[in-house]
């Protein structure tokens, strides 16, 4: 119950924010919005063959055109803790995902406040898929989706964006404890012909230098799109020669304006560090596929039934394999 009237007061809110008061013109013309992510999931090995109805994540947004160059956004998170308790999934958190200003004026633009970190953008746009599965890097914590800080990005010409930011580095739904900060610099090249093409490198330093490189390669086309991503977190949670490392090629094949059909295969894996005889992150080390059909029945809505499944490398690991049926909406 609690949930919902909470939920409610904020509809309540943005609903009221969005209407001028009698005898006032609004002076912020914005928009408020509403995303949710459900889905059914069925089990289909010895290990796991348990089932389940889930709603996994809602987000509530607000935003709104200050003047012709300023916007302002606030987008709240309503989940499941990011831990692995059973219990943990009956319980649900809301985080500010966005709470920021944004400013735009012709190829340069900027954000400041809390906003959507540009790691993995790309990636996840390019992916399509947020309902159904997290883009790689955000799946196996290689950095976080939003963070507090400021951006900046400019386009060279055409063809050529380079960005730039500077963040806590700890997310969105974690607090600033010291005085590190996170910087990172892209550069994505996209052609007319479908080409995309994007470079990043970060780093933070704490009692070790932490750093993430990032290659992405894709291509639309009116009838497919086609990416592949390669990644790698040096020192990862700053411990010295303690590397993730992973690939990510995903696809879709357009039938018609309503059906599509989907694949991705995700392998993530660890080095051996110096004092190890085997991978440091080997109990997590693994592959992973998914792949399905999504059915857009009307704006807004999207429907999917779909495999996904986890092998570990390691010889007394976990595998899982589950078949869903995801649903988004949106308003």
């Amino acid at each position: 119950m609690k949930i919902i009237f909470r939920l409610s007061i904020a509809l309540w809110i943005l609903t009221s924010i969005s209407q001028p008061c009698s005898g006032q013109e609004s002076t912020i013309k914005g928009t408020p919005s509403l995303r949710v992510f459900s889905n059914f999931k069925k089990g289909i090995t010895e290990s796991d063959n348990s089932s389940a109805f889930e709603v996994r994540r809602v987000y509530l947004g607000y935003s709104g055109a200050i003047n012709e160059h300023f916007n302002a956004e606030v987008k709240l998170d309503i989940g499941s803790p990011e831990d692995l308790s059973q219990y943990s999934l009956i319980r649900r958190y809301a985080y500010f995902k966005t709470a920021g200003l944004s400013y735009k004026k012709g190829r340069f633009s900027a954000s400041f406040g809390l906003f959507d970190m540009l790691q993995f953008k790309t990636q996840e746009q390019f992916w399509g898929y947020r309902y159904i599965a997290k883009s790689f890097q955000d799946e196996y914590k290689f950095g976080a989706s939003a963070d507090l800080g400021a951006g900046v990005k400019y386009r060279i010409n055409d063809f050529l964006e380079a960005d730039a930011t500077i963040s806590n580095g700890e997310g969105y739904n974690n607090l600033q404890a010291d005085d590190s900060y996170n910087k990172g610099f892209g550069l994505t090249f996209k052609s007319k012909r479908g080409v995309l093409i994007r470079g990043y490198y970060d780093f933070i330093k704490k009692e070790t230098l932490q750093n993430d490189i990032v290659l992405f390669l894709g291509y639309q086309h009116s009838l497919f799109r086609l990416g592949g991503e390669y990644n790698r977190k040096f020192n990862s949670s700053f411990l010295m020669n303690h590397d993730l490392m992973g690939y990510s090629f995903y696809g879709t094949y357009f039938l018609n304006d309503k059906w599509e059909v989907f694949g991705r295969y995700d392998i993530l894996r660890s080095n051996e560090a110096e004092s190890d005889a085997q991978p440091w992150n080997l109990a997590r080390d693994g592959s992973a596929v998914i792949s399905g059909l999504q059915y857009k029945p009307t704006k807004g809505v999207f429907m999917s039934l779909n495999y996904q499944d986890w092998v570990s490398y390691a010889k007394n690991g976990t595998d899982r394999a589950f078949l869903f049926f995801n649903l988004q909406f949106e308003l």
